[in-house]
């Protein structure tokens, strides 16, 4: 079983979690909505379904997306590895759980597969890997502005994986298997898609999503 938890790697964005104020426009439309008046015509797509008045909502979000993200990682110590990402995310807590004026979120799992390929060199001798991953997690979108989110990452995942070198040696243990995944990332709604950059584990990943 392999430990691929980076707990650095869940730092690395923490400070974008406060990288945004900008909800005060969002939070005076619902004043206005409150006291009576009609919603001006850009908050149209304004969430009347949670209750209690509750500010407009981003206006796509991730539910039901589909992303996809190229990744460079550092291959279990070893050398530098290369790979690809494909995800689907799909919302199960739309109104989220902070219930603020400035700060909207929503709650969603998501499924990922990842391919990998590894690959070191060293005084004649050069081994490769290639690994499969297929993972389950939970997300939780923070939204600081109607465009821009940031995000924590936590699940499980198995991998599956082959190895081949010059010499013909056995392969060797510790690589494959039960992993955890984490990490943390940055959305940008550019439409009509969404920009995507991730830390997680032991690699960088940058991509975009598209909504279903």
């Amino acid at each position: 079983m392999i430990s691929r938890v980076c707990v650095a790697s869940l730092g690395v964005l923490g400070g974008l979690l406060v990288a945004g104020g900008a909800g005060a426009a969002e939070a005076a439309a619902s004043t206005d909505a409150s006291a009576g008046g009609a919603l001006p015509a850009e908050h149209t797509n304004a969430d009347t379904t949670s209750g209690g008045g509750a500010a407009s909502r981003p206006a796509r979000g991730m539910h039901n997306s589909i992303s996809l993200l190229l990744n460079l990682g550092y291959a279990y110590s070893a050398g530098t590895g290369l790979g690809v990402s494909g995800r689907y995310q799909y919302t199960v807590v739309p109104e989220g759980f902070l219930h603020s004026s400035s700060i909207r979120d929503d709650f969603g799992v998501e499924a990922a597969v990842d391919f990998f390929h590894y690959s070191w060199d060293l005084l004649g001798y050069s081994w490769t890997y290639n690994e499969v991953g297929l993972s389950a997690s939970a997300v939780w979108n923070l939204w600081f502005s109607e465009q821009f989110a940031a995000y924590p990452r936590l699940g499980l995942g198995f991998a599956f994986g082959s190895f081949s070198d010059n010499t013909g040696f056995s392969a060797p243990g510790g690589y494959g298997g039960l992993f955890l995944v984490g990490g943390a990332g940055v959305l940008y709604e550019l439409a009509p898609v969404t920009l995507r950059a991730e830390v997680s584990n032991n690699y960088l990943g940058l991509g975009a999503a598209i909504s279903l």
